[in-house]
């Protein structure tokens, strides 16, 4: 007989499917933003049916993980160890990065990647929900002027972080797009305080480009050929970018440290979901080119970078499904009733 301790609780699930929802609209958004980018002044019109199919392949993604949702209602209920522990430990993420950026003059990526260091080496039971929580705390204080703004964007981050727990495992950028819901629920009835960045030049997008499919290998390249946790990959990564791409190249280096960051998100998956470098490279790729093409929309909101990261993933992953499916079909194979991802 199973015994649960006083911090698990068991979700129906109805709450499951909430969450699941919760999670699969910002990627839509944000990608349907990026094409929306391309058709600015300065954007590049050409790019608009790359992001566009690239929408359409997160729909795609989105689609597969509903089997896994299927066996989540088909079992009625899930146990989700620890997580009045996690709601602790998103809170705590939280605060300690937005200080660090509001008290200590850190910036947001700096302040974040440290936390998710720390937590890695020092908390590994809790580390993922740090991480989760320091995503929050990237929020600018342009959008939440107030500790009390992000302690309560921290706490809707917490308790989706635990509704959506069951679904969408091992895909890179879930967690910040758990904070990006978070902060926005909190931030959409203050809209008009969101940072709008302005286009940069082709041969800007061509670097960002670059350093995000790198960023993105070498973040999946760390986590997988070493004993490094993926949040651990990913902090060393951010941290290393943050500090060193600012300080070479001036103000276009602050792109490129935000594309690299969001591209580490995306090097955190799960190697049964993404299977090599190269497949994270081109995962990479279509990391940069939404970071540059959303920089008019809803800056400044944490999460952001990892809810691109997780478009991103979710549109390889459910390329590659579909792929897969296509030439299963062609041998004669029948899909089963129900099929986990």
């Amino acid at each position: 007989m199973a015994h649960w301790s006083a911090s698990d609780w068991s979700l129906p699930w109805p709450s499951v499917v909430v969450g699941f929802l919760l999670l699969a609209v910002p990627p839509l958004v944000l990608f349907g933003f990026g094409v929306w980018g391309t058709l600015l002044p300065r954007g590049v019109a050409l790019l608009s049916p790359v992001l566009a199919a690239g929408a359409l392949a997160v729909g795609a993604g989105i689609r597969c993980e509903w089997w896994e949702l299927r066996r989540v209602i088909h079992d009625g209920a899930v146990v989700v160890d620890g997580a009045r522990w996690n709601l602790v430990a998103v809170g705590g993420g939280t605060l300690v990065t937005f200080a660090g950026v509001t008290e200590f003059g850190l910036s947001p990526i700096v302040s974040a990647s440290l936390v998710g260091v720390a937590a890695a080496v020092g908390t590994r039971r809790v580390a993922v929900p740090v991480y989760c929580g320091a995503f929050v705390g990237m929020t600018s204080p342009e959008v939440f002027g107030s500790y009390w703004q992000v302690t309560l964007a921290a706490v809707l981050a917490g308790l989706l972080f635990t509704v959506a727990h069951p679904v969408f495992h091992g895909l890179g950028g879930k967690l910040g797009t758990t904070a990006f819901v978070g902060v926005s629920l909190v931030a959409v009835p203050t809209a008009d305080s969101f940072e709008r960045g302005a286009l940069p030049g082709e041969s800007v997008v061509v670097s960002v480009i670059g350093v995000a499919a790198l960023a993105a290998v070498a973040t999946f390249t760390i986590h997988t050929r070493s004993a490094a946790s993926p949040v651990l990959a990913s902090g060393l990564v951010g941290a290393v970018g943050g500090v060193l791409l600012p300080t070479g190249f001036g103000p276009p280096g602050r792109l490129l440290a935000a594309a690299t960051y969001s591209a580490s998100f995306a090097g955190m998956t799960n190697p049964r979901r993404i299977p090599n470098e190269w497949w994270i490279g081109i995962t990479g790729i279509g990391v940069g080119l939404v970071v540059v093409y959303t920089l008019p929309f809803v800056g400044g909101s944490g999460g952001k970078l990892g809810t691109i990261a997780f478009g991103s993933c979710l549109g390889i992953h459910g390329t590659l499904r579909l792929v897969d499916l296509f030439q299963l079909t062609r041998r004669g194979y029948r899909a089963p009733e129900e099929e986990t991802t």
